[in-house]
């Protein structure tokens, strides 16, 4: 099962991403903001890492060599018609939206080819 941290600063935003990508069979552990989420990272990997571009500040570039450090998996940033980051590998940019069923596509993508990349290795 795949496990995904999301950061959230708002409360109701935060139960609501935890609530439906718990229906959709993820496992979900929420941190309020991105200090918490890499000192949690630091002792308890997670997948994917799932945050608002909002929250991120300053060069992008920057905090996700920050972020390379404590965590190797995937990145879904989601943002109001945000502008497209320059290519990260790792990186994915979302629209944010009340309706996460783009999310949780994009997340059962990223599960499917991390398994088939595990898989492929015990061929």
């Amino acid at each position: 099962m795949l496990q995904i941290m999301v950061v959230e600063n708002d409360p109701s935003l935060a139960r609501l991403y935890r609530e439906e990508l718990e229906d959709a069979g993820f496992r979900v552990v929420v941190r309020s903001d991105l200090r918490n989420a890499l000192r949690t990272l630091q002792g308890a990997p997670a997948h994917v890492l799932v945050t608002n571009l909002d929250l991120v500040g300053g060069r992008l570039e920057h905090w996700m060599d920050h972020l390379r450090q404590v965590h190797e998996g995937g990145v879904v940033l989601l943002g109001r018609r945000c502008r497209r980051p320059p290519p990260i590998d790792g990186l994915s940019v979302l629209d944010k939206s009340s309706d996460l069923s783009d999310l949780v596509e994009r997340l059962r993508d990223m599960a499917n080819t991390a398994w088939w990349q595990h898989a492929g290795g015990n061929c």
